[in-house]
């Protein structure tokens, strides 16, 4: 996982337009089509609001009451989209 972060914030950037441009052409690609395709951007979700949490809020550097609140926070967006698709999905 060390291999995917990113060292500077244009790295970061950049991932994030990536991670972006990919959910956005996966859901009008493949809407309906597979059932499993929420799932998939629930995952792209929790990654881009880990790279945003860990490189622009610095959540390691963080004190643990707030790390704590915003890693709950930000797994409410993915858990959403993974309760929705599995829904969908019965």
């Amino acid at each position: 996982m060390k291999a995917l972060q990113p060292r500077s914030a244009t790295q970061a950037w950049l991932a994030l337009l990536a991670i972006t441009v990919a959910t956005a052409a996966i859901a009008v690609a493949e809407r309906g089509v597979l059932p499993w395709i929420g799932w998939l951007i629930a995952v792209l979700v929790a990654w881009k609001a880990w790279l945003v949490a860990g490189h622009y809020l610095e959540v390691a550097a963080a004190a643990p009451v707030f790390r704590r609140v915003v890693l709950v926070f930000i797994s409410l967006a993915p858990l959403a989209l993974a309760v929705t698709a599995w829904l969908e999905s019965r």
